[in-house]
């Protein structure tokens, strides 16, 4: 087995694997989109309320038409014509001229003239954040919609029909809902995309099978599988093996115990294979007189493994399978529960 033979590029990405994981992080998907939820509803609220307090006055006032509209329609102004006349230079000089002390561009940014629902009363409205303003405005506006509107050949007259007696402030448009389900919505994206990302770009080998697809290695199973000695002999013999591993000291031994807990035959000492330039690493793997059996960790990413079998392949001394440590019993037994593989009854049969 050399370092260029091992294929990742022929290891598809796991569907069933991957929502298992995916499932495992749920907690984090729900707790992002509360937190993205409250943050974002928190922020939008903080803007809203922190905005300044607008106030509005509005005063109808009735329009008295020629008697010629009763049966010809068009001469009726419509709301699109009377809101755009109120931003033209002839209203806006009607109502500096009631009141001098206003300012010409505040008038035309706050006032606006427009239709609610019939075309005799117009609606004179004034928005500002001055509620006194609001008032100075209002009356200076009904003097000079007043004297423009009675110019008008299609008006005769103009009375007020409702004047405000005093600005109101605007209510604030918080929409704290939609601001939770926004936040809530980012949340999901941002902690779904972090969630598969991350159990995309991890390498770890978390299932027996995936030593067999990525470094065509036969696979024993898990130290937890229920015939892993029967494996074992089949695999390296019945005279027993060599572990091989880039394991602590202290893992190794672990694992070790654990095989003749199973009943297999390992060795009693390892080959350590994680600095594979220590000197006298060489003889020491020529010298092997038994098979090998190669031992890979779910918890660790398997760089220092793959740097390790090439070793061992530079030496033609192959292993003749693997064994998983470390594994995740739950996930393993979750992914083969109804499926057809050898290692499908191992993980439904955990000793």
């Amino acid at each position: 087995m050399k370092l260029w033979e091992m294929r990742y590029g022929e290891e598809p990405v796991n569907g069933r694997l991957f929502l298992l994981r995916f499932m495992r992080k749920i907690h984090i998907v729900i707790m992002a989109a509360l937190i993205g939820a409250v943050l974002v509803c928190g922020i939008h609220l903080l803007y809203r309320l922190s905005g300044e307090k607008m106030y509005i006055a509005e005063t109808d006032v009735h329009l008295e038409y020629i008697p010629e509209a009763g049966s010809n329609q068009l001469i009726y102004y419509n709301e699109y014509t009377w809101k755009q006349m109120s931003k033209d230079s002839a209203i806006i000089d009607e109502i500096i001229k009631a009141d001098p002390s206003l300012d010409p561009s505040v008038v035309r940014e706050a006032f606006v003239a427009t239709l609610k629902s019939d075309v005799k009363i117009l609606t004179l409205q004034v928005t500002c954040n001055d509620p006194d303003m609001c008032m100075k405005i209002t009356d200076a506006a009904v003097a000079g919609i007043t004297s423009y509107a009675e110019s008008l050949p299609e008006i005769l007259t103009v009375s007020v029909v409702g004047k405000a007696s005093e600005a109101v402030p605007i209510p604030t448009d918080v929409r704290a809902v939609r601001a939770l389900i926004l936040g809530a919505i980012i949340g999901l994206f941002i902690s779904c995309l972090y969630v598969s990302v991350t159990i995309l770009s991890d390498d770890r080998i978390l299932l027996p099978e995936v030593i067999e697809k990525r470094y065509m290695l036969p696979a024993a199973g898990t130290l937890t599988s229920a015939n892993l000695d029967e494996s074992l002999a089949d695999l390296a013999g019945d005279e027993g093996f060599i572990m091989a591993s880039t394991l602590n000291d202290t893992d190794v031994t672990k694992v070790i115990d654990s095989l003749k807990k199973s009943g297999a035959k390992p060795e009693g000492k390892a080959i350590d294979l994680s600095d594979t330039d220590k000197k006298g690493l060489a003889e020491e793997v020529k010298s092997a007189g038994k098979p090998i059996v190669y031992v890979f960790s779910s918890r660790m990413s398997p760089r220092a493994d793959e740097r390790a079998l090439s070793f061992l392949s530079k030496y033609e001394k192959e292993p003749m399978c693997a064994i998983l440590a470390d594994s995740d019993d739950a996930l393993v037994k979750a992914y083969y529960m109804g499926k057809r593989s050898r290692f499908a009854q191992d993980a439904s049969n955990k000793k």
